[in-house]
């Protein structure tokens, strides 16, 4: 068994027991001894380790706590950031990507199309059967309609039976009723289920 000596732990001084030999040893070469190596760790990197720095906001102009790494934080908030580090070249930049990959954006209808399709199942199989000359999510004007039907000039929505509750849609409802009758459409309203396959019933006698 090797002699033991105990001795202060050169970074928290707790006291450790190690082995005298190991001791006399870094004595020698003008080594520190640590109770463990994560202590040793912290230590030796105490000098590189970043400090809490009090800084200023460049966007805001808000006191906020970093940090001297060199990956700190130099803005208080992820907001400030955004703002801060969008310069007016970064904003052309993205603007003139934009435009060359407008081909890649779809308009608010052609999302509708494909998102509310399955609602117009079973709609879809009586107008083709009908040979009927129709369009779902007709966009006019900056609105969408449920259902045009182009051979007879009508508009279709298909309402919830709690649409007429809130005033915000009542109103919008009302601009569409006008864009729809200024275009020579006739607007007609069909109370269905909302998430629900639409009945075949609700576009009878159209």
């Amino acid at each position: 068994m090797p002699t033991m000596i105990e001795i202060q732990c050169a970074g928290c001084g707790a006291p450790v027991e190690k082995p005298l030999k190991e001791v006399n040893r870094a004595t020698k070469l003008g080594r520190r001894l640590f109770c463990s190596q994560s202590c040793g760790a912290r230590t030796s990197n105490a000098s590189r380790r970043a400090k809490e720095i009090k800084a200023i906001c460049p966007c805001c102009g808000e006191p906020f706590v970093t940090t001297t790494h060199s990956k700190a934080a130099k803005f208080c908030s992820r907001s400030c950031a955004s703002k801060g580090s969008m310069t007016r070249e970064r904003r052309e930049a993205q603007h003139q990507a934009g435009l060359r990959h407008t081909e890649n954006l779809l308009t608010a209808a052609e999302v509708l199309k494909r998102r509310e399709a399955w609602k117009y199942t079973a709609c879809r199989e009586v107008l083709e059967s009908s040979d009927r000359d129709y369009e779902f999510e007709f966009e006019l004007c900056g609105y969408v309609f449920d259902l045009a039907l182009h051979d007879a000039k009508v508009l279709v929505e298909f309402d919830g039976p709690y649409h007429d509750a809130d005033n915000w849609q009542r109103e919008r409802d009302k601009a569409k009723d006008r864009v729809a009758k200024d275009a020579g459409f006739v607007i007609v309203r069909r109370t269905v289920e909302p998430m629900a396959v639409v009945h075949p019933s609700a576009i009878e006698g159209l």
